[in-house]
């Protein structure tokens, strides 16, 4: 039987390898980042529109606004930065198996959260204007843990409030 040629270099690495696809990805994507301006023709309703012998401010409604592109990616964005919090152990095994019963699947706690984040995302705008009664809230010491609890009760009912108010999320 004839000896098959090898693939890969006898000294290759492949996790040495994809460490560093992975630091060179986003410096190229650096070099392609530009901020994209487009022309925004607006009309001015007829109502609006002042005449330049009375007012100035005629000629600068009448302006074409620049509005740069929001960055979309266009390539797969990778999933590999990580976000931490403390809880107890049976808040872990009581959030999983919530997470189970509801999809019926395991391991789907990580969507579940990201999901209830983009709610959070979604209400920005009436979070803002609840802000400066979430602001007065005093954050308890880390030793007292039912103030901490009462704190995270009175924040979870800001947040209930302002995803209730803004509605199911957009696109």
């Amino acid at each position: 039987m004839a000896k098959r040629a090898p693939i890969l270099p006898d000294n290759y690495n492949p996790v040495g390898e994809r460490l560093r696809r992975v630091v060179e990805a986003p410096a190229e994507s650096q070099q392609n980042r530009e901020e994209k301006v487009i022309d925004i023709h607006r009309p001015v309703p007829s109502a609006l529109m002042i005449s330049p012998a009375s007012d100035e401010r005629g000629i600068e409604a009448q302006t074409i606004e620049r509005q740069p592109i929001p960055e979309i990616p266009t390539d797969k964005e990778l999933k590999d930065v990580s976000v931490k919090f403390r809880c107890t152990l049976s808040e872990r095994k009581k959030w999983h198996e919530i997470t189970h019963e509801v999809t019926g699947e395991q391991n789907q706690l990580s969507h579940i959260i990201r999901a209830a984040l983009l709610l959070v995302e979604n209400s920005y705008e009436q979070l803002k204007k609840a802000a400066p009664e979430m602001q007065r809230l005093k954050n308890p010491a880390k030793s007292n843990s039912l103030a901490i609890t009462l704190y995270e009760q009175r924040l979870s009912q800001y947040l209930f409030d302002a995803i209730k108010s803004t509605g199911r999320p957009r696109g």
